[in-house]
Order: structure tokens, then sequence, then C-alpha cells
């Protein structure tokens, strides 16, 4: 059910965006907030690709940097650049900062254990 939402959500900001392409670049706020749509339509189709790749191989799959975030990345950046460079620019940074946030997120919460946080024993130190 979530990759059918998301996908429709994406392609309704796609069409969106490519239909106020001259509002969306009317003034340098609009520009910007151009940007931040390209993050969020960035962060849905990550979401609809996730989905449908765990749909086709399984709950244990996980997303990785290529294909997955490389290819929703570059549809976004491309999506962006037809509407206004300035906006593929800004978008590329609002992206990559809901990645990290997504990221962080996952990690506190599907990795409650981690394998980086050992304990570090100390030994006892000689006496000569």
């Amino acid at each position: 059910m979530s990759f059918l939402f998301s996908t429709l959500l994406a392609l309704l900001l796609f069409s969106i965006m490519q239909l106020n392409s001259k509002w969306l670049t009317s003034s340098s706020a609009h520009v910007i907030g151009t940007g931040f749509l390209g993050s969020i339509l960035f962060t849905l189709s990550l979401t609809s690709v996730s989905n449908l790749m765990t749909i086709l191989l399984g709950d244990g799959y996980q997303i990785s940097l290529f294909p997955e975030i490389s290819l929703s990345l570059l549809f976004t950046f491309i999506t962006c650049a037809s509407i206004h460079r300035v906006c593929a620019t800004t978008s590329l940074l609002f992206s990559l900062l809901a990645l990290y946030n997504i990221h962080s997120i996952s990690q506190k919460t599907y990795n409650s254990t981690s394998i980086f946080k050992q304990s570090v024993v100390q030994g006892k130190k000689k006496k000569h």
C-alpha cells in the first residue's frame, strides 16, 4: 500500500512541478522552494523504489547507494534541472539533507544494538 501511495504522490508532484514551472521560477524564493519540492520528490521516489524492491526481493532487503539512491537522486536532479538550474542545485542539497535524516532515523529505529557500540575492556598493567 505504501508503494502505491508514494508512487502516486511522486507522479502527482512531478506533474504539478512541470505544469507550473513558469510560476515556480518567477522569483528567487520560488526557485528555492522548488528545490525543496524536489527533495520531497526525492523522498517519495526513494520510498516507492525501496518498497518495490522489498516487495520483489523480500523483507530482508536493504536499499543501497547504487542503484536505488543514485537513480532517485538522478531522477530528482533532472526533473528540477528541467525547471531551473538553481532548483536542481538546491534540490540536491535538500535531498542530501533529507537522506542524512532518513539514515539517522533508520539507524535509531532498526539498529538498536550496533556493532560499533562495543565496550572497551582495559587490562591491568603489570609492574616491572
